[in-house]
């Protein structure tokens, strides 16, 4: 059986002398006097899949690769840190490396002639110039590393930054369709996110007019698969058309999550029904319970979405990625302990805990890694993401089960993350481990924007917890490192925007005690969750057997008030204590109004 995936039609694509990446593959090429091509690929990825059917299966290709390049394959889901450092454009990538790791160049889908070409060309340059090719490659990695410096805590944080990546998301709205950025348009969850947040604080109607019109035009457009369910990665047309048909178990997840908050911040049945269609998808098609996780994605397979609803259910649906991501699962606690109150299901609170549960049972035995099946975890390293989220989903089961060992976890987990991953000098995490004799750029270690800011809220909100002030200044830093290039992300800051908005602002903590399927408890969860305040920590405790009345508990800072029962007296009760916390001295003058 290959270590390696490739399509899952017929293909030739193993014909290749394929090797995994690692010192072994690079000293061959070193000793060979060879070129490295390196194919980054992707379970899920259709173009992959043409690539290894027709370009890799080709007898030509398959010759002059094996004669003449040291070839090496990585799986993209396996190794984001190869892949984030190689990637030339997107998947499948084609990439020409020196024998020690340096790139060169590449492409992404080559048809058989166009890379025959391109493989003698190279490998003719490589015989005859090879200084010129070394010296290309060390350059091109030099301006990594002093793009890498640039992301350091030297410039003050303020909460305008949250107005400024505002500025830049609405700048990326499109008006006639929906959605954000232009073709191929995705889905973004993460800029959906960004605006639910920035209605309930506002109140502002025009997010509110972005998300009906995005929300309704991807639930009417062909990103939405109306037989099987799920969402589609992309579509190729800004109108939400031509989708490209893989399956992504975090897009989903993400986008979830959105359209139940909108459903209630909105008041849209509709947007529910839809959250609880995507959810009922995951369920069904991506969770393995000998696994106790959920698989990574479903691939694309364009003949089987060709056909009409009823034919398809006599067709075998497109192959699932065998493998589970610590991170992409890590995320699924976070969204199905939320959406179990929400939602008023507690099974999906059942099925996060098992998957919390296999996560953190590998980190506490040593064997935590970013890959694993039922068969248990790969040897692939965790990176920084993983040990992000993991803390993520840690600190959202402290809030939805009150159980005090998983704070405890989450402060094992945190020290865990600061000590392999941040950069005590410029702030921020790095997304690899320190690799002294890492190949090539992975000697470059790298601060990636999304995963810090999922780190900070996190630490934010486990300051709150624990009062101890390392962790919110840790937040700081972290946020600070960015202050200079979060504009870089476009759109993508919003996440970036949202995390400064909660570390600038007083912790606002409802707690709902209830059960999530009586009405009382519903009405109560979807008031807390239209409480405008930035930094709003939504915690739910069981109520006890025979208790039919639902309370919310609201506190701030050291302040706690008496329990409410309705949504009304939740509202102002925020509303007061948060008032009071701007103006302590309210009731003074209230006593002394000559003054």
């Amino acid at each position: 059986m290959s270590e390696f995936r490739f399509s899952p039609d017929p293909n030739q694509a193993h014909l290749v002398n394929w090797l995994p990446w690692g010192p072994a593959a690079f000293a061959r090429a070193q000793e060979e006097g060879k070129p490295v091509l390196l194919s980054i690929s992707a379970v899920w990825c259709y173009w992959c899949h043409v690539m290894d059917e027709s370009t890799y299966s080709d007898p030509e290709v398959q010759d002059l690769l094996n004669e003449y390049f040291t070839t090496i394959r990585v799986d993209n889901d396996h190794r984001p840190d190869i892949n984030s450092r190689y990637n030339v454009g997107g998947w499948p990538t084609t990439a020409f490396l020196t024998g020690h790791g340096g790139l060169i160049g590449g492409a992404t889908y080559l048809p058989p002639e166009q890379l025959i070409s391109m493989l003698a060309e190279f490998a003719e340059a490589y015989k005859n110039d090879r200084p010129t090719l070394y010296t290309q490659a060390r350059d091109l990695q030099n301006n990594r590393k002093e793009h890498a410096r640039r992301s350091v805590a030297n410039a003050e944080l303020e909460e305008s930054m949250v107005d400024r990546v505002s500025r830049i998301v609405v700048g990326s709205y499109d008006v006639v369709n929906g959605g954000f950025g232009s073709e191929p348009k995705f889905p973004n969850a993460s800029v959906i996110r960004f605006i639910n947040h920035q209605y309930r604080t506002t109140g502002e109607n025009f997010f509110a007019a972005m998300l009906i019109k995005t929300l309704d035009g991807m639930s009417a457009g062909q990103v939405l698969d109306g037989s099987d369910g799920g969402f589609f990665r992309h579509c190729a047309q800004p109108d939400w058309t031509q989708p490209q048909h893989e399956k992504m178990l975090e897009d989903n997840l993400g986008l979830a999550r959105e359209f139940l908050d909108a459903a209630i911040l909105l008041d849209r049945p509709q947007y529910r029904e839809m959250a609880k269609q995507t959810i009922n998808y995951l369920m069904s098609q991506l969770y393995d319970s000998a696994a106790s996780g959920f698989r990574g994605s479903q691939g694309a397979h364009s003949e089987y979405f060709s056909l009409s609803p009823d034919r398809r259910a006599e067709e075998t649906p497109p192959a699932l990625d065998p493998s589970c991501y610590a991170n992409g699962n890590a995320l699924a606690v976070t969204v199905l302990l939320d959406a179990a109150w929400k939602l008023g299901d507690a099974s999906l609170q059942t099925t996060a805990v098992q998957v919390l549960g296999r996560l953190d049972s590998m980190a506490q035995a040593g064997t935590f890694s970013h890959v694993y099946s039922e068969e248990g975890p790969s040897d692939t390293p965790a990176f920084f993401t993983d040990w992000a989220w993991l803390l993520t989903a840690l600190m959202q089961a402290h809030g939805n089960t009150a159980a005090e060992s998983y704070l405890e976890r989450a402060v094992a987990v945190a020290q865990i993350m600061v000590d392999r991953f941040f950069d005590q000098k410029g702030g921020g995490f790095f997304d690899i481990e320190d690799q002294p004799e890492g190949i090539g750029h992975l000697q470059i270690r790298e601060k990636v924007l999304a995963d810090n800011t999922v780190a900070a809220q996190a630490l934010v909100r486990l300051h709150r917890i624990t009062r101890n002030e390392d962790y919110r200044q840790i937040a700081e830093a972290t946020l600070s490192a960015f202050v200079e290039t979060f504009r870089e992300q476009g759109e993508f800051a919003g996440d970036y925007g949202l995390a400064v908005h909660l570390l600038k602002n007083d912790m606002v903590e409802v707690t709902i005690e209830g059960r999530p399927e009586d009405a009382g408890c519903q009405e109560l969860m979807a008031a807390a969750a239209r409480l405008p305040q930035p930094n709003l920590d939504i915690k739910t405790v069981m109520a006890a057997d025979g208790d039919t009345v639902a309370r919310a508990h609201v506190c701030l800072d050291t302040v706690c008030l008496p329990p409410v029962d309705s949504p009304s007296e939740l509202a102002e009760a925020v509303a007061g204590l948060t008032e009071q916390q701007e103006n302590p001295f309210q009731d003074i003058f209230q006593v002394f109004p000559g003054n």
